[in-house]
């Protein structure tokens, strides 16, 4: 038996060879045997193949039985290697000092040589002789898969998309507030003021606001006087309803600081100026969405002042004198409009 040699620029040529005949690298092959053979005479069935491939010395670069296995069956469009063996081919890639050679056997049933092919490389990858070792063994099965094209292969998973960029920038609002009190200054007295409040977490949030009571002018027969608050707070808010329309509550408590002012228009002032006061408070919210990020807001707020400034007109009766006294608890209501984001 001649085997037909080939160098790997030729393994095409040397591969179609056996389409002109059933693996006949002898010049002889049995009858219906072969590349091409009909398995049990079945017209238009594959054999079934067993493939025997070997690494040998210095192969041990090259891919391995299965990696060959997937690559004739991509050629051949199914896969003969999982129908029963009538047929079996014996591969052995070693590595030259002038290259990689690959040599292959095909034999029938009764273990009698069909036909044989040797392909040889220069020195370097063995990754494009084994495409070639596959493709000569994929032709010996079947002698027209040269004239088709591979089974295309599935398009590959698209990537996954990015992760989305960290949005660590917490959510809140900004909002300008106008109300009306009572207790912080003398009688009921409009007011006004700007907060911010922040979300900590889905529960959670800080807020933090400036508020201005103007000053209010005594009643007669004590109109001489007015008084007027300026105020800084912060509050820590839990909330308990928070919708995905942005319709919020929050409950908040947390502290006041400012300053009374005190004017006096008639008389002398023993003590003219200003008071620093300081308070505990309680607000309740209520948060509306109106459109995308604008919102209303609405609140109920209760002060206690820790230390209640009481001023008072020297030389009247006892009881009599009292101009401004801060009440245990101020109350005061508001409506806003605020700029929400997230």
């Amino acid at each position: 038996m001649r085997a037909a040699a080939a160098t790997l620029g030729l393994a095409l040529a040397a591969a179609a060879a056996a389409t002109t005949t059933t693996a006949n690298a002898a010049g002889e092959a049995e009858p219906g045997a072969g590349g091409g053979g009909l398995a049990d005479g079945q017209p238009g069935a594959q054999p079934g193949v067993h493939l025997s491939w070997v690494r040998g010395e210095g192969a041990g670069v090259c891919p391995d039985a299965a990696a060959i296995e997937a690559e004739v069956t991509e050629r051949l469009g199914s896969n003969p290697f999982a129908r029963t063996p009538t047929q079996f081919i014996e591969a052995i890639v070693t590595q030259k000092a002038e290259g990689f050679q690959v040599t292959i056997a095909m034999r029938g049933g009764e273990g009698k040589l069909i036909g044989s092919r040797a392909l040889t490389s220069s020195p370097g990858d063995c990754r494009s002789i084994a495409t070639a070792a596959a493709l000569t063994i994929a032709i010996l099965i079947d002698p027209d898969a040269l004239a088709r094209a591979p089974a295309p292969k599935p398009p590959p998973a698209p990537p996954p998309p990015p992760p989305a960029p960290a949005d660590d920038f917490p959510g809140g609002r900004v909002t300008a507030v106008a109300g009306a009190g009572w207790g912080q200054v003398p009688g009921v007295a409009p007011g006004g003021g700007l907060s911010a409040t922040i979300d900590v977490s889905a529960l959670f949030a800080i807020g933090v606001a400036g508020v201005v009571f103007p000053e209010q002018r005594t009643a007669a027969p004590d109109d001489g006087f007015a008084f007027g608050l300026t105020y800084g707070e912060l509050v820590g808010c839990l909330v308990p309803v928070a919708a995905a329309s942005g319709l919020r509550l929050e409950l908040c408590a947390g502290a006041t600081a400012g300053i009374l002012h005190a004017v006096v228009y008639s008389g002398t002032p023993t003590g003219p100026g200003q008071r620093w006061t300081f308070a505990v408070a309680q607000l309740t919210r209520v948060i509306i969405p109106i459109y995308q990020g604008l919102v209303a807001e609405i609140g109920l707020e209760a002060t206690e002042p820790l230390a209640r400034r009481e001023f008072f007109v020297a030389g009247k009766p006892a009881g009599m004198d009292t101009v401004f006294t801060q009440p245990v608890v101020a109350v005061a209501g508001w409506a806003g409009v605020g700029l929400r984001w997230k």
